[in-house]
């Protein structure tokens, strides 16, 4: 990710410990009574209100009664407490325990539970009259990071708390692979849609051991963007045209430093070709607000160079600013590129 999410203290996240008392203290620990016995009040109460809850709840504690041995019961506690530790998972330290390899009984009723926890469990009124809205927290999270772009890509629509509904909660480790996560908010991240449904999707982003960035990380690098490119095309660079174009990937990009985590950023979400698209689509008028700047006699920028740095100023911190300022960076060591920005006049082109 370019940026990390700063957490937040929010009573929602907690109904992760109500799930681990499902799981941990009457799935995992199944003997004579029956399961509505063993729930503490809080789950009882929606045990006896929602049927759905119940239906499930009653079918995998009668698996985990009947079916499973010790071995496999200490194998299911170990792969729900394994998967749901999200930041060692991240980086590498602990290893993902895949719900494959649990009893074969045991598979599809947790796995369909899981996915739909996190559809029905976090909309009921039982959930959000105690532990607040997904909305709630989303507007929370959101205002405390002061994002409006998406933290993941840098530049895709994020929405705030002033608009309708929220962007994407992303699960970061996806439920296809990790459905013991589902609603454990260390693993639910937002992020724009082109990041979360046209880019990361269902991939297992931790696969083989793959180190990632941890989206709430108390600690995160510093990433700059850096763009080189030849000078062989150099006037559609500075103006389009519609009989000659830049062939796809003509502008490289790399980044100030070489990382596992920086490197699964850039394959989950395609970074380097989103952002080389993006210096395509916008170098005419990246270059212009460098001319204009320029010719502005109220500004006093003396030279090209001058020029460029007010620009970066002005920009680095908007809409595309981090991809802007990299792009316009490589201009300050065209030394001709400089001395002809100086020449031009009036509405002429180099």
């Amino acid at each position: 990710m370019l940026y990390a999410y700063k957490p937040i203290n929010y009573k929602l996240k907690d109904v992760q410990i109500l799930v681990e008392s499902l799981v941990l203290d009457v799935w995992c620990k199944p003997n004579k009574q029956r399961c509505r016995t063993r729930l503490n009040d809080e789950l009882k109460a929606i045990f006896d209100e929602y049927d759905w809850f119940k239906d499930r709840v009653n079918k995998i504690y009668s698996v985990c009664k009947n079916d499973l041995t010790a071995q496999d019961i200490t194998a299911f506690k170990n792969a729900f407490e394994n998967n749901n530790q999200i930041e060692k998972l991240c980086d590498g330290t602990l290893k993902p325990i895949y719900i494959k390899t649990l009893h074969s009984k045991l598979r599809k009723p947790l796995t369909d539970f899981f996915s739909e926890l996190y559809t029905k469990f976090l909309g009921w009124a039982l959930i959000y009259n105690t532990y607040k809205k997904k909305k709630d927290y989303y507007d929370e999270l959101i205002s405390k990071n002061n994002f409006i772009e998406c933290p993941c890509c840098g530049f895709g629509d994020i929405k705030t708390e002033y608009s309708d509904g929220h962007s994407p909660f992303d699960h970061y480790l996806p439920q296809k692979y990790y459905p013991l996560s589902t609603i454990n908010f260390d693993n639910l991240v937002p992020m724009c849609h082109i990041c979360n449904s046209d880019n990361k999707g269902e991939k297992d982003i931790i696969k083989n051991g793959q180190k990632v960035f941890y989206p709430f990380a108390t600690t995160h690098p510093i990433i700059n963007v850096v763009i080189d490119f030849d000078t062989s095309k150099l006037p559609l660079l500075i103006k389009k045209s519609s009989i000659d174009t830049l062939p796809k990937g003509y502008f490289k990009i790399s980044f100030n430093m070489s990382t596992d985590e920086i490197s699964a950023w850039d394959k989950i979400f395609k970074i380097r070709n989103r952002y080389s698209a993006k210096v395509a689509d916008n170098r005419v008028s990246w270059f212009n607000d460098v001319r204009q700047i320029f010719r502005d006699t109220d500004i006093h920028t003396p030279t090209s160079l001058n020029a460029i740095d007010k620009v970066i100023q002005y920009d680095s911190k908007k809409h595309l600013g981090i991809i802007k300022t990299a792009y316009l960076t490589k201009f300050k060591s065209m030394s001709y590129l400089l001395k002809a920005i100086e020449e031009v006049t009036g509405s002429s082109q180099i």
